[in-house]
């Protein structure tokens, strides 16, 4: 059966984030101070959002196609505290997707573009 998503069907732990990932995580939040890395957030182009997760700059496939130890694709240098929806939005242009922006439906009954 096909995949549909681009995600794994291996579990958290067998992609590398286990506890290990759960105590570099708040690190990287602490580091960051809370706040989105992401380019357009550092910008100045969007409000500055509360980061929840943590993105790696150059994505595990990508740097084990370079050569990369796990340490390295783990290193703090490759690491950045990022939104939620910047981290989607990020990760799917990395996968060659694009997100649909999402719509909530109007009083009137229109659908308009959902502001966040």
């Amino acid at each position: 059966m096909k995949k549909l998503s681009g995600w794994s069907n291996e579990s958290r732990h067998a992609r590398g984030y286990g506890a290990a990932w759960d105590r570099l995580r708040l690190v990287i939040l602490a580091r960051d101070h809370g706040l989105c890395q992401c380019p357009e957030c550092q910008g100045g182009s969007k409000q500055l959002k509360q980061a929840s997760e943590v993105h790696h700059i150059v994505g595990k496939t990508e740097a084990k196609a370079r050569g990369w130890t796990d340490a390295q694709i783990d290193d703090e240098s490759n690491l950045q505290a990022i939104n939620n929806e910047c981290h989607k939005r990020i990760t799917a242009a990395e996968q060659g997707r694009t997100l649909k922006q999402k719509m909530i439906i109007s009083a009137d009954g229109w659908a308009i573009p959902a502001k966040g």
